[in-house]
């Protein structure tokens, strides 16, 4: 009877590509979970900023109801009028410098005037919007919306628009009841 040679080097080749194929599958789910745990991330961020601006609203309810704390979704913050937190503001001037601190804590491209140190430019592409509910008038009773809008993936997706359709603009929007 004759001997057969080779059979083992097939079957270790065999279990070498299985084995490199579990491991492409490995590398390929560890990638994408990076890329959800970054999202997570900056959902995490976006929601802290808004729930602080929930916070600078709540202790400014006039300026609310008067109609200070408004900004246009996607449109730049105007520059804060004084630093109010070394200097007593008006409760317009403070609806002002919470805009702009928030706006420059989110977007890049925000004015340093009159705002204090810290992060800058947290989400990609940040652009807020400080809006009533649609199609309300904007009374003392109205939904205000903060919506924090970032281009997730840095792709160069702008708007304001968070639709399915544009799948690489992230949004976040949180309501206010003053």
């Amino acid at each position: 009877m004759k001997q057969q040679a080779g059979l083992t080097l097939i079957e270790v080749l065999i279990a070498v590509l299985v084995l490199a194929i579990g491991l492409l599958g490995i590398a390929g789910l560890q990638s994408s979970v990076l890329a959800n745990n970054l999202i997570s991330y900056q959902y995490t961020q976006a929601a802290t900023l808004a729930e602080g601006m929930i916070e600078r609203m709540r202790a400014n309810r006039q300026a609310v109801l008067e109609g200070a704390y408004a900004l246009a979704p996607g449109a730049r913050a105007p520059e804060a009028p004084a630093n109010c937190s070394s200097a007593a503001c008006s409760p317009a001037q403070q609806a002002a410098w919470d805009i702009a601190v928030l706006y420059a804590q989110v977007a890049a491209d925000a004015s340093e005037t009159n705002l204090p140190t810290g992060p800058r430019g947290i989400l990609p592409g940040g652009r807020i919007g400080i809006t009533c509910e649609t199609g309300v008038n904007c009374n003392e009773t109205a939904i205000r919306l903060i919506t924090i809008y970032w281009d997730a993936n840095r792709t160069g997706a702008t708007g304001t628009e968070c639709t399915e359709d544009n799948a690489q603009l992230r949004c976040f929007r949180l309501p206010y009841i003053p």
